[in-house]
């Protein structure tokens, strides 16, 4: 797979004084999605006025077949990767607000990161062979507060 600098892909994106804490390359592995059966519906049936979801609970993890991830300090920015490992399509962004918690794993063949929404949603990244996975994984779990 070609390499590619991800700092020099990510800078046009970053605003004024964001720096780039992280980077990995990974392959998607699946999500759950989040649960439909929500609070806030169960007291709309009992008659009761429910609170709008918060935009952090709403929010959508970017994704495709392979990724390139960026982490900053405050948010994590996607793009597509095409057959040959280069960048085909910047995906979108997601607030570190957003998720709720982070864990590491391992598949068969090397690293995997959970990615726990607040919309409940599960996303399951691999992190491909040769990649930083624990490095990525360790400074997102330190930024969203993880023990």
């Amino acid at each position: 797979m070609a390499k590619f600098d991800l700092a020099e892909l990510a800078a046009p994106a970053l605003a004024r004084g964001e720096e780039i804490l992280a980077t990995v390359r990974v392959n998607w592995n699946g999500m759950v999605p989040p649960a439909q059966v929500t609070t806030g519906a169960g007291l709309a049936s009992l008659g009761q006025a429910a609170e709008p979801p918060s935009p952090d609970q709403l929010v959508v993890f970017p994704s495709a077949k392979q990724m390139a991830l960026v982490l900053t300090g405050g948010r994590i920015l996607a793009w597509s990767l095409g057959l040959t490992g280069k960048p085909k399509q910047y995906l979108g962004e997601v607030p570190l607000s957003a998720i709720a918690e982070v864990q590491l794993g391992q598949v068969r063949f090397g690293g995997l990161i959970r990615v726990v929404m607040r919309s409940t949603a599960q996303v399951d990244l691999e992190v491909m062979r040769g990649e930083d996975g624990e490095g990525f994984f360790g400074q997102l779990h330190h930024l969203i507060g993880g023990s």
